[in-house]
């Protein structure tokens, strides 16, 4: 009976042994699948935790950046405020010289012409400072074309100090083209006659107001001039003087003086035409235009109107 139960405790221990051990195998096999199955939840809580302090670190660099670049902006915006302050400083000095250097042209140029009426001073100039000369009817050029540019939409009153100052050296060319010296200098030198060729140009783009009669009335004078001359009469025609003549005598604000002047540098343009000048002439000037000044009250007008239209029909008849 002892023995019976001997065995039976043997059986019940190896029992209990096969089912440690098996469970002792199964606890190492479910230790190795907890392992596999949270090892990938672990590499990303790594690889999440390098990523945000990777983060971290770009963050705290761009702020660093930001602030550089707020430092940059604070430093160029204040740069560029000083430079606007800068440009207006200067705006405003330039503005000063100009009007200075304006109003010192107007009184020099306003004592030049009238010193430039006496035949004897033109004789000197150009005598001994032709060179000069040359340069002044550049400044003209210049000068007359730029106030034209600036001006022709909204013409400035006489009194303004820029409109004086065209006007003294309009006046100062004007004289020196009244002496026969004067005139041939005037138109056998490039900055001459590119004066002559501008004042032509110009003429018509002058607006038909009364401020303009003034500086009408001299640049038709030194047309005039030059008109008398055996070289200036055909540089006239060939730079279409009549365009200017057209516009004057079109221009309501036109006083008898300069329709007179205008017919003068008709009559002698017009005195022996050359058969090639006639057509291009009458097609901007109509004869019949010119038949109704010969009905004016001033006789000088009508007289000179006379003569025009004279010459005009001559040469008609030679073309013929």
């Amino acid at each position: 009976m002892d023995e019976l139960n001997l065995e039976n405790d043997r059986e019940f221990l190896n029992s209990i042994e096969t089912i440690l051990c098996s469970s002792e195998h199964n606890v190492h096999e479910f230790q190795d699948d907890i392992s596999q199955i949270f090892a990938p939840d672990a590499l990303r809580a790594a690889s999440y935790t390098k990523e945000t302090n990777d983060n971290a670190r770009e963050i705290v660099e761009l702020e660093a950046k930001c602030k550089e670049l707020h430092a940059q902006i604070e430093y160029l915006t204040k740069q560029k405020e000083d430079a606007f302050e800068e440009i207006e400083r200067l705006r405003d000095q330039i503005l000063s010289q100009n009007t200075y250097c304006t109003s010192l042209g107007s009184a020099l140029g306003i004592l030049t012409w009238r010193a430039s009426r006496f035949p004897q001073v033109v004789n000197v100039w150009l005598s001994n400072v032709q060179d000069k000369i040359g340069e002044l009817l550049s400044i003209v050029n210049g000068t007359f074309g730029a106030f034209v540019s600036t001006y022709k939409s909204a013409f400035p009153p006489t009194s303004n100090v820029e409109y004086q100052f065209v006007m003294g050296l309009l006046g100062i060319v004007t004289n020196i083209s009244a002496r026969p010296e004067g005139r041939e200098f005037l138109i056998t030198i490039p900055s001459g006659t590119e004066l002559v060729q501008k004042l032509i140009k110009l003429t018509p783009e002058l607006p038909s107001v009364p401020r303009t009669v003034y500086l009408k009335r001299l640049i038709l004078m030194i047309l005039y001039n030059v008109s008398i001359n055996e070289t200036g009469f055909r540089y006239l025609l060939e730079s279409r003087v009549a365009d200017a003549l057209s516009h004057c005598l079109d221009d309501e604000a036109s006083s008898a003086e300069m329709q007179l002047l205008c017919l003068r540098i008709l009559q002698s343009v017009t005195y022996d035409l050359e058969p090639e000048y006639v057509r291009d002439l009458i097609g901007i000037i109509p004869i019949e235009r010119i038949e109704t000044m010969m009905s004016a009250s001033q006789s000088d007008i009508s007289k000179a109107a006379e003569l025009v239209v004279q010459h005009l029909r001559q040469r008609q008849n030679i073309l013929k």
